[in-house]
């Protein structure tokens, strides 16, 4: 009598569509359960599921745990293959849950839909956000500063560099080999007062480029690499000037105000993404093109860090610290701000006395 009415027992039943197997049309179908089937390498409770069609006739049968049942995404049906390859869908989701049990994907599939909690749970991502943004991306950007390797540095400087002759129509230095060189031994000098591990720390590199567009400019890219415009040495000859600003670039490398700022600016995604080892297509595309970099400016604090820092380098290499100053004071005569500096270095009349403090404070 047991096997006469087998579906009462277990009083599983799901509407829903069959398709047969071999077969592509649809056809309105339940899904039935009946006791656990017995045998060879059957468990005790492994559950015969039938689909039946509208006359009652058998579509397609197996144990329950040879079904794959497809994971539930949004509103769509829930799906169940059979081992025959034979198909049964349903949109009666509580009737499949009862049938699977609660499984990982249909606890997330119920936390995604939209209730009350998922608004609270929202607001609280977007205020855990702003607080980490907030309070704790100075200690991301320190943790992804330690963890990028020199060879990352390095393509970062080469692929801003390719950037930098060609959006900027970089052209070869038309400076003279002799002026060149003393340009290149004020650079060195600098690079001898610093302690060993800043040397090591960075690949430095000199160069000179004619850009006549960009105009009086010298500016550091993170890996070292230092770049002084034509117009920048023929405008400003003097050692003092020429140690000055130098020294500031210099400092913005041992800052690694680059790095800093690529990664403030590119944000938690970068950030995260780098510390868990993948960067992803975008990541390396901006690596490696460089474009980031140059649409960027540092932030006062780090232009006050630099200046300080060039004007006590600028001092300790011998040359007189206010060269800085003078530059800023040279470049802003007839009222003018300097030009744009790629638009990195603002000026004002508190950054002068900003360095004429830095000056006092080393005598």
């Amino acid at each position: 009598m047991a096997d006469a009415d087998p579906y009462q027992r277990l009083g599983l039943s799901v509407n829903g569509w069959a398709f047969a197997a071999g077969s592509s049309a649809r056809q309105t179908a339940r899904l039935l359960t009946r006791g656990p089937v017995q045998g060879e390498g059957a468990g005790p409770d492994d559950v015969i599921v039938d689909v039946v069609d509208a006359g009652g006739m058998v579509i397609t049968s197996a144990p329950l745990s040879t079904i794959k049942v497809d994971p539930p995404i949004g509103s769509a049906a829930r799906k169940l293959h059979f081992p025959d390859r034979a198909l049964f869908e349903s949109e009666d989701r509580t009737g499949i849950a009862a049938l699977t049990g609660e499984t990982y994907g249909e606890k997330l599939n119920r936390y995604e839909a939209l209730h009350p909690r998922l608004i609270g749970f929202v607001v609280a991502a977007v205020i855990g956000c702003f607080i980490i943004w907030k309070y704790g991306l100075d200690l991301l950007v320190a943790g992804a500063i330690a963890l990028t390797p020199p060879i990352v540095v390095e393509q970062l400087d080469r692929g801003t560099l390719q950037t930098i002759d060609f959006a900027m129509s970089a052209e070869p230095t038309t400076l003279t080999e002799d002026e060149q060189a003393r340009i290149t031994a004020i650079f060195a000098n600098l690079l001898a007062e610093l302690p060993a591990d800043d040397v090591n720390d960075a690949n430095f590199n000199l160069l000179f480029r004619s850009m006549e567009k960009v105009g009086p400019n010298a500016f550091a890219l993170p890996g070292g690499t230092v770049i002084m415009t034509d117009q920048f040495a023929k405008r400003f000859p003097q050692d003092d000037v020429l140690a000055g600003v130098l020294g500031h670039e210099i400092g913005h490398v041992v800052e690694k105000h680059g790095l800093t700022q690529t990664y403030r600016s590119l944000g938690l995604y970068f950030i995260i993404g780098f510390l868990a080892g993948d960067t992803g297509p975008f990541i390396e595309d901006i690596l490696l093109e460089g474009n980031l970099l140059l649409s960027l400016s540092f932030s006062r604090k780090h232009e006050a860090e630099a200046d300080k820092f060039g004007v006590s380098l600028t001092r300790d290499a011998g040359y007189n610290p206010a060269g800085l100053k003078l530059f800023f004071l040279e470049m802003s005569k007839k009222g003018a701000e300097p030009v744009e500096w790629l638009s990195t270095h603002p000026n004002s009349t508190e950054r002068v006395k900003q360095i004429d403090e830095y000056v006092d404070a080393l005598e």
